[in-house]
């Protein structure tokens, strides 16, 4: 389900001005995507969904070393329920009204970003993240984002020290107007799900060091309070110019309510291979199967999944790789405008009744046409969920601006 992947080196997306000077700048979308899954017929109202979003982002720094962020988000299905699609591709009805397709405007983003002294920075407020285990998913028409306090050291030669509280976010229950549904952090199962007193956000810190030759390696540490103590281990390597190898490793123990359940645990291995357009992937994942919580997006997905780290993870499916007992291949190439990405998972954890086995195949394109960013999916995929077997074409047009 992803139209931009995002990088696991990047701890935190934070917009900064050029120094005493505002910038404006955003972008337009409008989403489409159809299946003949369900029983539905491909370019039929009864299998498609769409809508379109506006961003608008503001940057200043207001005085030496202190720049602060602004931006807004709105959605709308332009009218097209009922005519051309009968989905949207969030709700329209946000946190408190889930059903519904009335227009959302929201605040995405309000922080101040301070450097108190060299190569120290501390970034408050409403903001993207991108980290293993907690992040802003950027698959969807419009981004999640989180009110956090995040600080980032880089006086360690080619190390840098991430350490973070992230208090609430709107990635799990969906967007509001104006205040933008940032109701609480993310539930990891059903018996958290339904206690709510036990969200207490989450604390993190990192360490991100490129100081052994040819390699970035990462830790992590998580304490989602009342639910669950998580880490993250990763090494990406490139012993030459053309080759790169990765490793990860991660463990998610759950507590509070459900402390003493099994911990989740995953191992995943990547082998790449790139030079001039043409680059090639393949990659193999293992979850532990006796896992309580889903290894994926602790902020979001939560007790139903959702987007996983892994190297394995689908283009498009994203409830499988992170399962309990999942094991999974990837395999993918991209040549210039063009990628293909197979991903299958196979599941014998015969404790949970909701894990089935997948295949994905995914083409896309990609091509500028006048001001438009353009992307074009072809997904084909097989399960015994009658829900996703079959095939989906999807469209993503998307315009940046500045002022």
């Amino acid at each position: 389900m992803k139209f931009t992947k995002l990088s696991l080196i990047a701890a935190l997306a934070v917009t900064s001005a050029v120094a005493g000077e505002s910038t404006i700048s955003g972008d337009a979308k409008l989403f489409y995507s159809t299946t003949d899954a369900g029983g539905a017929d491909l370019f039929n109202k009864n299998g498609a969904m769409g809508d379109s979003a506006i961003s608008l982002d503001y940057s200043r720094e207001v005085v030496d070393g202190v720049t602060v962020n602004a931006g807004i988000t709105g959605i709308s299905t332009l009218g097209l329920e009922g005519t051309l699609v009968s989905a949207t591709w969030v709700p329209h009805g946000g946190a408190t009204t889930p059903v519904g397709v009335q227009d959302k405007a929201w605040i995405d983003t309000a922080n101040i970003v301070v450097k108190p002294i060299d190569k120290t920075m501390l970034v408050v407020g409403r903001q993207a993240l991108d980290t293993p285990l907690a992040f802003t998913e950027t698959w969807n028409i419009a981004h999640n984002t989180f009110d956090a306090a995040v600080a980032v050291d880089n006086h360690i030669p080619d190390t840098t020290l991430i350490g973070a509280w992230v208090g609430r976010g709107n990635g799990h229950n969906g967007f509001e107007n104006l205040n933008g549904g940032m109701s609480k952090y993310g539930a990891l199962n059903n018996a958290q799900e339904t206690a709510l007193a036990t969200n207490k956000g989450a604390f993190a810190a990192a360490v991100i060091t490129k100081a052994i030759p040819m390699t970035t390696a990462q830790a992590w540490f998580y304490n989602v309070r009342n639910e669950a103590d998580a880490f993250w281990l990763q090494a990406d390597v490139t012993p030459t110019k053309e080759v790169s190898v990765g490793l990860q490793y991660s463990q998610i123990s759950p507590k509070g309510v459900v402390d003493g359940q099994d911990d989740t645990t995953a191992v995943a291995a990547k082998v790449g291979y790139s030079i001039g357009e043409l680059s090639v992937a393949g990659a193999y994942s293992k979850v532990d199967d006796k896992g309580l919580v889903y290894m994926g997006n602790t902020a979001t997905g939560g007790a139903h999944g959702g987007q996983s780290k892994l190297y394995t993870e689908a283009w498009w499916n994203y409830n499988y790789v992170g399962q309990a007992g999942a094991e999974s291949m990837m395999l993918s190439g991209a040549f210039g405008p063009f990628t293909a990405q197979y991903t299958t998972v196979s599941n014998d954890n015969s404790t949970n009744a909701n894990v089935l086995e997948m295949d994905e195949i995914t083409l896309t394109a990609t091509k500028k046409v006048g001001p438009v960013d353009a992307t074009v999916a072809l997904i084909n995929t097989s399960s015994d969920d009658d829900a996703i077997d079959g095939n989906t074409v999807q469209a993503y047009l998307t315009v940046p601006f500045s002022l």
